[in-house]
């Protein structure tokens, strides 16, 4: 049996690969020692395309569901509302998703996890050491961050960059809900 996991991009991807290798060191997940996670992840391009039913990635999967793949998870963000294109904020991304869904109409397991903000405010909150957590936020004050990009990108790239291992504490309780998903989405998966 196979899955697959629909991401945005290729940040996203390399957060769930660390993850699920996480996930893999401490055996919350049973599977192979030379799985490559990257196999089982669709990278999208952008949220408008994830929730895009026509996309071309999709009518490629499309012909593997059900005989090949039996198990999908879609992760995205809510990103903010106040950037409205229709599918921002939780309760829209919410109604974008179920509508995706209907479309594609696959007759397998699926799930959603949507963060309830940008990847990249959840991530740098859940950096292991609070104090330093509070000099980054004080960064994204002094350079102004926020009005030049409105998000914590730069700032989520600049601790990765400065500090690669390890960056995040997968211990942490805010991670629980999506490890619970991926830990659900490999049962099964040999």
């Amino acid at each position: 049996m196979s899955l697959r996991i629909f991401v945005e991009g290729n940040d996203d991807k390399n957060f769930i690969v660390k993850l699920l290798n996480d996930l893999k060191i401490y055996k919350e997940i049973d599977i192979l020692d030379n799985i490559n996670f990257n196999n089982y992840i669709e990278v999208m391009g952008s949220k408008s395309k994830l929730l895009d039913n026509n996309h071309t990635k999709y009518k490629r999967v499309s012909e593997k569901i059900g005989f090949e793949i039996k198990k999908a998870l879609f992760i995205f963000d809510c990103d903010f509302k106040e950037d409205d294109k229709n599918c921002n904020g939780m309760k829209n991304s919410k109604k974008c998703f179920d509508k995706l869904i209907k479309e594609l109409d696959w007759k397998i397991e699926i799930d959603v996890y949507i963060f309830d903000k940008n990847l990249d405010y959840f991530l740098v909150e859940t950096i292991n050491k609070k104090e330093c957590y509070e000099h980054f936020d004080k960064l994204v004050e002094c350079l102004d961050v926020e009005k030049l990009k409105p998000n914590k990108k730069p700032i989520a790239n600049l601790y990765r960059d400065l500090y690669p291992y390890p960056q995040f504490d997968f211990k942490d309780d805010r991670f629980q809900p999506l490890k619970d998903k991926l830990i659900d989405l490999f049962k099964g998966i040999s």
